[in-house]
């Protein structure tokens, strides 16, 4: 730890299982990208060392780097430390996307009574993803439509920017095409 300078050896610290059960998935996730920066910048760092000392890269300093084992130490701490907050956010990812079943009985026009499950899978805030099929069957273009417009996303190819971008990119090049017509 006394590699570590003052912000880093907090981040590994908050890596202790007592530190982690305290932070959001949205912390986490700001550390792990802290973490692997940090890992990644130590990895390659021990790497240039270690072509600087056996010689196969000019030394960027005036002395020669003799060794990088304290580099690839800290480079070790980080994997580790990146390993526990990895394992975390996929815990509670785990717990947020459980489904929850729940049991609904109901009578029919005959007077039976069926049982119906629904499933819940929590989503966290975003929509469901968006069905494409259609009572069983794929939606197709049909042929007319699909010939009738070449390239380009159809709604951006509707937006007033767009339009107005192409039509100055065209009038450049007619501009261009005249200029060389001339020479």
């Amino acid at each position: 730890m006394s590699l570590l300078t003052e912000r880093e050896a907090q981040l590994v610290l908050s890596s202790a299982p007592r530190n982690l059960a305290e932070l959001s998935p949205r912390e986490l996730r700001s550390r792990i990208l802290r973490t692997r920066r940090l890992m990644e910048k130590y990895q390659d760092q021990a790497r240039l060392q270690r072509r600087v000392a056996l010689g196969r890269k000019t030394p960027t300093r005036t002395r020669r780097a003799e060794g990088n084992l304290n580099t690839r130490q800290k480079a070790e701490y980080f994997a580790l430390t990146l390993a526990r907050f990895e394992k975390r956010l996929a815990q509670l990812e785990r717990k947020a996307t459980t489904v929850s079943r729940t049991r609904v009985v109901s009578g029919t026009r005959t007077g039976r009574a069926t049982r119906r499950t629904t499933v819940r899978v929590a989503t966290r805030g975003r929509k469901p993803a968006r069905r494409t099929r259609t009572a069983g069957r794929t939606a197709k273009v049909s042929g007319a439509a699909s010939r009738q417009k070449k390239g380009g996303a159809l709604k951006q190819q509707r937006f007033a920017s767009v339009k107005r971008q192409a039509h100055a990119s065209a009038r450049g090049r007619r501009t261009q095409t005249r200029r060389d017509q001339r020479r």
